[in-house]
């Protein structure tokens, strides 16, 4: 007999009728015990073959479903790719055009078309959408007003990566699955990339699912599902058969891009529900020959098991050559996608030689793709050296995605092509590494702008360097340089001599604190009377000079060490080149001299006048060459100040000034002789136009001049360093020293000795700039000084790192002759030095450490050897101590204070 365990459709005839068992019984026994034994043989037999055949069954699904599973990974693959090229795009653009939009998608809706819609969303909102007939729901779309999708993108946003949901119930109708990509543009090294926006490209799911064939499977119940906790249960339906998880399906992971979900099937009959019995009573009626018919039904068994495995193994070839072939036009599809991106495309194998180089790759980087494939990347002849390649190697083997991997190589012109990659490992089936795919670029250009953006700031710091060093060569006359609300921008040489404060005290600061405050009251209350508004404050000084555009006046200045000056001081209104206000200008020149003289004239007069009666001849000449001395005086101290100033800025002023005055002196002669022939016989009317004409060439003459002379006096203002005052405030460690040490570079140029200074605190310290600044300035002259004095060479290093959540430690140390034991004792004393008479104070340390121990709430330690160099070690505080009125007073005073025994 035959075992068939197929269909019902199958089964055999019924069996011919079997003679009575009453009789069968007694006689044949021994035939019934051996029909017995093979029943129950022929049982277990058939329960094995069911076992065999779910098993084969399951085997058979198994393989279907794993092509299925490739095909449905290959179409979403290329589904969704657009996304990376437009991700691409924007990140390297900064946005995207909607022209440029509008090219990219038509070519891939016309490629591909189960995709419904193209949208680029930035800042959330549907801003670009293709095609825009049909999805008019979509345009300008704003995700936030609906909940679910926005929760989509979010989740997107939070992940930083593609997002694939559905099945979706589309704005524009029908289902979908939606694949949404954040984008996130690049900014500098240590900085989160912004947010941009989203693209989402929409796939209509029973199209989709008709691409990848799993919609015309006849022989199959399939269904597409949410992956569930744990992995081997099934989540929520998105397409196909809802009631597979009763079924015992077949289940497949699909890695999808943006998901990973789960492919269930289930054969479409079923599978076999137990074996059948309709062989066993055929079995039965045989009898004696039951052995023999078990064996050849046995052997028939087998031959037709091998029999279906053979055309289960073609039918399998063969749609394995479908997929194939599917698998190779998809291929091709998305190498003509990647044709019209600007960036390229390349793939390595698994021994990571370039297999595959799109065309923009030769276009952008000048070199052959056919000279490189089957070199690894870092082989090629032409790369520029400079590069970690060790590194890239190491990453490559450990199977790790890259991103913005920048290299340089030479063209075929000599020229360098700068080259940023990005790449990411993939997988077979079987989980083995296969080799790497990803995308360049071309960064020649952003590599030239920032070259061209250091050249650039190299030079503006040039042209600020020179307008100080200009600037402060006028010494002889005060300039103060404020911005509209009255802080001091500009405190020159000639400021700091005569008024006793150096410019980091006062930059920053109000001036009002420079005059008396009786003056500056009867002042203000003067121009009120005068304008009929309320003057007061800083428009005390400025309220004339925003009208008039200057004012002239005589005030009174305190000397930082309370002494007083009369000054001639001109305010001017500065105007940029636009014509907006940005400041004022005050230039101050001295006449104390010249005022102590007109005093005592008055004081003479007084006097004079109680002797008119007896004295009037002496006093009249008295009086006449009082005047005379007070003229010559006032003429002497005017043209002092002119030539100290003419000094200053002669360079500069001079060229335009010259022009004005050749200029105007050449009008005026000639305006002489016109006029005199106009007084004369008569005046000719060529002579007059030839008049007119020349008139028009100075004043052009005498107007560019003077717009020239007025620029430089605009640069000099624009002259700003950014110095700290001794006010205590919050800034950044690293700005300070910068600060002081760009005042100590003119100097430190015309010396053979380097500074060094690293900064490694993160936190901005809230102290006292100034003071700190002043610390610095001292260690740095006491080194040139004591340490490199004589040498050819030195080193000073400055170092900052953190020691605590509230501590920093600053290291400030050098590699000149050093200390003996002796005079490293004293060092911080006052008045001791090594250098009396050749420069040295002996007060340099001493203002150092009552500095760092007084305001600053530091400690200092000094450590040094002969030959072996200096270093000072100061503990600070990142909050500096409050101090009392008083208390910040004495830490104000230069004068120097005893240091304690035991320091």
């Amino acid at each position: 007999m035959s075992l068939q365990t197929q269909t019902p459709a199958t089964s055999p005839a019924a069996a011919p009728d079997s003679p009575s068992l009453s009789r069968i019984l007694p006689a044949y026994w021994p035939a019934l015990l051996t029909a017995l034994v093979s029943l129950t043989l022929c049982i277990a037999l058939a329960w094995m073959r069911h076992g065999q055949t779910l098993a084969a069954e399951e085997a058979q699904v198994q393989q279907e479903l794993n092509a299925l599973r490739s095909r449905l990974e290959a179409v979403a693959q290329t589904t969704f790719a657009p996304t990376l090229g437009l991700e691409a795009l924007i990140r390297l653009d900064g946005g995207i055009s909607d022209a440029r939009f509008q090219a990219m998608s038509s070519q891939v809706i016309r490629l591909l078309p189960h995709v419904r819609s193209i949208v680029a969303a930035p800042n959330d909102v549907a801003e670009f959408v293709y095609p825009l007939a049909g999805n008019e729901a979509v345009y300008r779309l704003d995700y936030r007003g609906i909940p679910r999708q926005y929760e989509q993108v979010q989740l997107a946003r939070r992940l930083g990566q593609p997002l694939l949901v559905g099945p979706v119930q589309l704005v524009q109708g029908g289902q979908g699955l939606i694949q949404r990509v954040p984008v996130f543009l690049p900014r500098p090294e240590g900085q989160t990339p912004q947010y941009w926006g989203v693209i989402s490209v929409v796939a209509d799911l029973p199209r989709f699912m008709e691409s990848t064939g799993l919609a015309n499977r006849q022989d199959l119940r399939l269904g597409l599902y949410h992956t569930g906790q744990p992995a081997e249960r099934l989540g929520a339906v998105i397409w196909g058969d809802r009631s597979l998880p009763q079924r015992r399906p077949v289940l497949q992971t699909v890695n999808l891009p943006g998901a990973v979900w789960t492919l269930a099937a289930v054969p479409a009959q079923g599978w076999s529900q137990g074996p059948s019995w309709r062989s066993i009573e055929t079995a039965l009626a045989v009898g004696v020959s039951l052995v023999l018919t078990w064996l050849a039904g046995l052997l028939v068994y087998r031959r037709r098991l091998l029999v279906s495995h053979n055309r289960a193994l073609a039918e399998e070839i063969a749609h394995s050559r479908q997929v194939q072939s599917a698998l190779d036009a998809e291929h091709a599809r998305f190498r003509s996608l990647t044709e019209l991106s600007t960036d390229w495309v390349w793939e390595q194998d698994r021994e990571l030689r370039l297999s595959y180089i799109s065309r923009p790759a030769e276009k952008a980087s000048q070199v052959p793709s056919q000279a490189l494939l089957g070199m690894k990347r870092w082989e090629s002849p032409a790369l520029v050296p400079g590069v970690d390649w060790a590194a890239h190697q190491a990453m490559l083997e450990r199977h790790e995605a890259f991103r913005d991997f920048e290299y340089a190589h030479y063209a075929g012109d000599g020229s360098v092509r700068y080259v940023s990659v990005s790449g990411t490992p993939f997988f077979d089936a079987n989980g083995e590494f296969a080799g790497y795919r990803g995308t360049g670029r071309n960064i020649t250009a952003a590599k030239q702008a920032e070259q061209a953006l250091i050249e650039s700031q190299a030079a503006l710091t040039e042209t600020l360097n020179r307008l100080q060093a200009i600037l402060d060569s006028a010494s002889e006359v005060a300039i103060i340089a404020t911005d509209l609300d009255g802080r001091i921008t500009v405190f020159n040489r000639g400021a700091e001599r005569m008024l006793g404060y150096n410019e980091r005290e006062m930059l920053g600061r109000y001036p009002d604190f420079l005059h008396r405050r009786e003056e500056v009251r009867q002042r203000a209350v003067e121009l009120s009377a005068e304008l009929g508004e309320t003057i007061q404050g800083f428009d005390t000084f400025v309220a004339k000079a925003r009208m008039l555009g200057s004012e002239t006046r005589v005030w009174t200045y305190l000397r930082k060490d309370g002494s007083a000056l009369d000054v001639s001081l001109t305010v001017s209104l500065v105007r940029d080149r636009g014509g907006p206000a940005m400041g004022y200008l005050g230039i101050a020149r001295d006449i104390t001299e010249q005022r102590q003289a007109e005093r005592a004239l008055v004081q003479l007069n007084a006097e004079l006048e109680d002797r008119v009666s007896s004295r009037t001849i002496e006093l009249t000449e008295a009086m006449h060459t009082l005047r005379q001395a007070q003229d010559e005086l006032l003429r002497s101290e005017k043209m002092a100040a002119l030539g100290s100033l003419v000094a200053g800025v002669a360079h500069e002023l001079n060229t335009p000034l010259g022009n004005c005055l050749t200029t105007a002196s050449t009008l005026e002669e000639r305006t002489r002789e016109i006029q005199a022939e106009f007084e004369g016989t008569g005046l000719r009317r060529q002579r007059l136009a030839d008049y007119l004409r020349d008139a028009g060439t100075a004043a052009s003459i005498l107007l560019r001049s003077l717009s020239t002379s007025t620029e430089l006096v605009a640069h000099f203002k624009q002259l700003s360093v950014d110095q700290t005052s001794s006010q205590r405030r919050v800034f950044d460690l690293a700005s300070a020293l910068d600060d002081v040490l760009s005042l100590l570079r003119p100097r430190l140029r015309t010396t053979p000795y380097q500074v060094v200074c690293e900064v490694h605190t993160q936190r901005p310290l809230d102290s006292y700039p100034g003071p700190l600044g002043q610390v610095i300035n001292n260690l740095v002259l006491n080194a040139l000084l004591h340490a490199f004095g004589g040498r050819e060479h030195g080193r000073l290093s400055i170092r900052a790192d953190e020691l605590s959540p509230d501590w920093l430690l600053l290291v400030v140390e050098d590699d000149g002759v050093g200390m003996s034991e002796a005079v490293r004792r004293r060092a911080f004393d006052p008045f001791f030095t090594t250098k009396m008479g050749s420069g040295g104070t002996g007060l340099g340390l001493n203002i150092v450490y009552n500095i760092v121990t007084g305001i600053l709430g530091g400690q200092i330690e000094l450590s040094s050897e002969p030959g072996k160099g200096s270093r000072f070690t100061f503990r600070l505080p990142y909050v500096a101590p409050q101090l009392s009125a008083k208390a910040e007073e004495r830490a104000h005073d230069p004068r120097p204070v005893p240091k304690p025994p035991n320091s």
